[in-house]
């Protein structure tokens, strides 16, 4: 999965609708160059605070990743 085939979750709703509906989440972070690296192939979004978001039972810090869903499984949540 490339970052180009994905949509960043950056709001509550969005972290809320991925794990309501068993979305595969990729978690991605950033290198000291800025280069994304995916760290996370994919997972089910089983908890997220303000602070974390926890993925395959590894806690993700919002603050220092991105998490992303596949372009077509986020659209198909705003169709609903």
């Amino acid at each position: 999965m490339e970052m180009s085939e994905t949509r960043a979750l950056n709001t509550e709703t969005e972290l809320f609708a991925a794990s309501l509906f068993q979305l595969r989440v990729s978690v991605w972070e950033r290198t000291a160059d800025d280069i994304p690296v995916r760290v996370e192939d994919g997972g089910i979004i089983e908890r997220f605070t303000p602070g974390s978001v926890t993925i395959n039972g590894v806690i993700y810090s919002r603050e220092e990743c991105e998490f992303r869903v596949r372009v077509g499984g986020l659209s198909s949540l705003e169709d609903h």
